[in-house]
C-alpha cells in the first residue's frame, strides 16, 4: 500500500502539468498545510451562511473547479450521485460523481465538503478564498469525520492535521486520463 501511494505520488509529479485555469493550485502549499491555519482562522472567526446548496457556488468558482477536474459535477445532499464505480446510472442520465454535504459563504471565502464516489467512497473539503471574483488562496484536504456542520470540519482538521497522510491523503487519489496526458487531479 506505502509503495503503491508512493509511486503515485512520483508519478503524479512526472507526468502532469497543471491544466492553465484562472487559478494555478501550489500542491506544495496544501500538502504541507501553509496555508490552513490563515483559512482555519477565518473560518472560525468569520460569518458564515450555510446554504448546503450547489446552486449558490459562485459561477467563477465552479468554472474554476470544472477546469481542474474536466468537469465538477456535485449532486445537493440527499439526491443520487454515483457514489462506487459501479454504473447504476443510465448513459441518457449519468449522474455526477460527487454530493454536497456542506457548503458556507462569507464575503470572502467558501468552504465545502463533498463525497466523491468511483474506487471507494472519498470525503473532501475544500477551503477557498476569493476577492470580487478572482481565487486568491485555496486549501483542499480529506474529512474523515464531522462534514456537515462549521464545528465538526474544525474539529475534524484540528485533530487530524499532525497526523500522516489523514488531512491531506485527498492530493493523489482521484486519476484522469485523456488523450493529451495521465494524470492525478487533487480533487
Amino acid at each position: 500500500m506505502i509503495l503503491f501511494l508512493a509511486l503515485a505520488f512520483t508519478t503524479s509529479i512526472k507526468v502532469f502539468g497543471q491544466r492553465k485555469c484562472a487559478f494555478q493550485i501550489d500542491t506544495a502549499k496544501i500538502l504541507s498545510n501553509r496555508n490552513l491555519d490563515k483559512l482555519l482562522l477565518e473560518f472560525q472567526s468569520g460569518t458564515f451562511k450555510t446554504t448546503n446548496n450547489k446552486n449558490d457556488i459562485p459561477r467563477f468558482i465552479k468554472r474554476q473547479l470544472n477546469c481542474l477536474t474536466h468537469g465538477f459535477l456535485i449532486a445537493n445532499p440527499g439526491k443520487p450521485y454515483e457514489a462506487t464505480d459501479v454504473f447504476t446510472g443510465n448513459i441518457f442520465n449519468k449522474l455526477p460523481s460527487r454530493q454536497l454535504v456542506f457548503l458556507a459563504k462569507s464575503d470572502n471565502m467558501l468552504v465545502m465538503t463533498y463525497l466523491k464516489g468511483g474506487r471507494g467512497l472519498s470525503r473532501h473539503l475544500l477551503f477557498i478564498k476569493f476577492n470580487g471574483k478572482k481565487i486568491t488562496d485555496f486549501w483542499s484536504g480529506s474529512c474523515l469525520n464531522g462534514m456537515d456542520t462549521k464545528e465538526g470540519i474544525i474539529n475534524n482538521i484540528n485533530y487530524s492535521r499532525s497526523k500522516k497522510w489523514e488531512l491531506n491523503t485527498n492530493m493523489v487519489n482521484l486519476y484522469h486520463a485523456s488523450k493529451d496526458s495521465v494524470r492525478f487531479l487533487t480533487y
